[in-house]
């Protein structure tokens, strides 16, 4: 088993019935099994913030729901989250894979990835970051656990060590 595939089977043993997401190469492995897992509902975004709207819309009508991103995109979505799923304690959980830090080629980058952590415990989105593949599923069923019992979003950094670096050098 990969830890895409654990990731996937955490997140359906947690009850999570909704997965939106922007392709992104980094975890293309993982959304393939996501879009072809008939556990899971798949809405594919055009801006990260709108998965914030899908998923509070699937929170509402009963579901789970997990965003799917870079943390670039993460960045867009900083308000969706403080004016929305905070203040409403609309549970989600947010795979992000980290830009900006180990590895990095891309300077526009940088500035987000690198205070991903600080921004989102600014406004109050508890996080943790995965790097060990053998950690990911046990850690993601955590988060996904956490989110929905506090009903609060949480975010789950996927760093480069665990998706592999973009290789545009």
């Amino acid at each position: 088993m990969t830890w895409e595939g654990d990731v996937v089977d955490a997140l359906a043993a947690n009850g999570v019935t909704t997965v939106a997401y922007l392709p992104d190469t980094a975890v293309s492995s993982l959304l393939d099994r996501v879009e072809s897992d008939d556990r899971f509902d798949t809405a594919r975004l055009s801006r990260e913030e709108e998965g914030v709207g899908v998923l509070a819309g699937t929170w509402l009508a009963g579901g789970r729901g997990a965003l799917v991103c870079q943390s670039s995109g993460l960045a867009t979505t900083i308000n969706a989250f403080s004016s929305l799923s905070v203040p409403a304690r609309i549970p989600l959980v947010a795979l992000v894979t980290r830009r900006g830090d180990l590895d990095e080629f891309n300077a526009a980058q940088v500035p987000f990835g690198y205070g991903l952590e600080d921004v989102l415990d600014a406004i109050r989105v508890r996080n943790a970051a995965v790097e060990d593949p053998a950690e990911a599923g046990r850690r993601v069923g955590m988060a996904v656990r956490t989110a929905f019992s506090t009903r609060e979003p949480y975010a789950v950094l996927l760093e480069s060590t665990l998706t592999g670096a973009k290789d545009e050098f």
